[in-house]
């Protein structure tokens, strides 16, 4: 009585696998889920200047840059960046030399900004990136190079 159960319980499993296993035709798809809601639009405005071959002066330096906007100057952000002409990496602002902040923003203002140096040097590059408000805040501004590719710089 025992084998004869055990046979019909594996014949049983092996019924249900064969069943189970079978391949048939893929049924109709099926109906059209509802439309998603709209996300945030995005900010396409971000524009990108470049200073090259630049002299910075120990004090104030300014920068005229006209497109930096009225918009820009009451909802936006305006970011800098310097690297020595030739350097493959460039450097946000402030910028430091150990506990003393050398190069940093000093004002901003529609149509320029000012930067404050406490050194001089020549055949430097300055990158301005101004961003009108409600841009990403994924991005890391402390990395040019993310700035850059998240926001297709040249």
């Amino acid at each position: 009585m025992k084998i004869t159960t055990k046979f019909l319980t594996y014949c049983i499993m092996a019924f249900a696998f064969v069943l189970t296993s079978c391949e048939g035709e893929d049924g109709a798809a099926g109906p059209q889920g509802p439309a998603g809601t709209d996300g945030q639009d995005g900010n396409a405005n971000v524009v990108s200047v470049l200073f090259e071959n630049q002299t910075i002066n120990n004090g104030d330096n300014v920068f005229d840059i006209p497109q930096l906007t009225q918009e820009i100057y009451d909802t936006g952000i305006v970011y800098a960046y310097v690297t020595v002409t030739g350097n493959d990496y460039w450097e946000v602002l402030p910028l430091s030399l150990g506990q003393q902040i050398i190069l940093e923003i000093d004002r901003i203002e529609v149509g320029r900004a000012t930067l404050r140096a406490t050194f001089t040097q020549s055949n430097l590059r300055l990158r301005f990136v101004l961003v009108e408000g409600n841009a990403a805040s994924s991005v890391d501004f402390a990395d040019f190079d993310e700035v850059q590719a998240y926001y297709g710089l040249d």
